[in-house]
């Protein structure tokens, strides 16, 4: 077993990969991954994201080297669990879709300006078949662009997600957000202050999709809160600020799990996924009726205590 990096050097992204490699349900994603900005201003469909992320934990430590990585399609299949036809659109959705990334100045060399490195995810794709059949015997060979393996290879900013949570979240803005707040979850700061616009780029939304707060706060935002609660090894939570008389900023805040409540997102995760939304939305509902209850006492309390103050002063 690897040993974990000196507590004196910061670890790299590779550290952390080579140290959780025993670790099946690890997959390390850097920081500058989950910020991904994507050049049509779309992000992945569901199941492209969740095959990028298998592909990351398969390429292991040699994710970064200038090498052909190869997976069986019957190993990818034991856990993704899609037809070939949709194994075989992922994995070109992943070959044509083009990304970038800013990349800082280097620690010490202020003089090396920022800049932005595009590229593909793939920059090599190879698939065995015969004819036009694709069976579970054959493999896909695939290369990671240069803008990935520059990421990964220089980056000390990274996170633990973990494969389960990964194939079981049912909406891509969840899996996207999932990926953004994992990377923020362990650190001392708890909250941030965001545009609509930022946040609309962080969960992948379409560039003019949902344009109204209304319908991208229902039909993206909350949506990816209730998934992430419920699986995730973390919380999270927003407040709307409005200017004027819309809303153009949130502040996000998240919290690491403990005890019973993380307890209960691993036990969902090893639960089938049948009923799982109907699990999901009643715990939601529970959630609704004790935070109302807390916020009765709570009313009660504050109207019951000048009574009481009085009621001492006649005494």
């Amino acid at each position: 077993m690897s040993k974990p990096p000196s507590p004196k050097t910061p670890p790299s992204a590779l550290d952390a990969i080579r140290f959780n490699r025993p670790n099946p349900d690890a997959i390390v994603t850097a920081g500058e991954l989950a910020n991904l900005r994507f050049k049509s201003g779309n992000g992945l469909s569901l199941r492209a994201a969740k095959l990028f992320c298998l592909l990351v934990q398969q390429a292991g430590h040699a994710i970064a080297d200038n090498i052909q990585h190869a997976v069986p399609f019957a190993v990818i299949n034991d856990t993704f669990h899609r037809s070939q036809d949709e194994l075989v659109a992922a994995i070109d959705e992943l070959h044509e879709t083009s990304i970038s990334v800013i990349v800082p100045s280097p620690k010490g060399q202020p003089h090396v300006r920022p800049f932005t490195k595009s590229g593909p995810i793939l920059s090599d794709l190879e698939r065995g078949h015969d004819g036009t059949e694709y069976t579970s015997s054959h493999e896909v060979r695939f290369t990671f662009s240069p803008v990935l393996r520059h990421v990964i290879a220089n980056s000390n900013h990274w996170a633990t997600i973990s494969r389960s949570a990964v194939l079981a979240f049912e909406s891509k803005y969840a899996l996207r957000f999932y990926m953004y707040l994992s990377i923020r979850a362990n650190l001392r700061k708890t909250s941030e202050r965001l545009t609509i616009d930022e946040l609309r780029t962080i969960l992948g939304v379409t560039s003019g999709s949902m344009p109204r707060w209304q319908d991208f706060k229902s039909r993206a935002l909350e949506p990816a809160i209730k998934e992430i609660n419920h699986i995730a090894g973390f919380r999270a939570g927003y407040v709307p600020i409005k200017r004027g008389r819309s809303f153009d900023m949130i502040t996000l805040s998240w919290g690491l799990k403990h005890g019973e409540e993380l307890t209960d997102a691993a036990k969902e995760l090893e639960r089938h996924r049948s009923g799982r939304k109907a699990r999901r939305d009643g715990k939601a509902e529970s959630i609704i009726e004790e935070h109302a209850t807390l916020r009765h006492n709570l009313a009660q309390s504050i109207v019951a205590a000048p009574y009481e103050e009085n009621e001492r002063e006649r005494k």
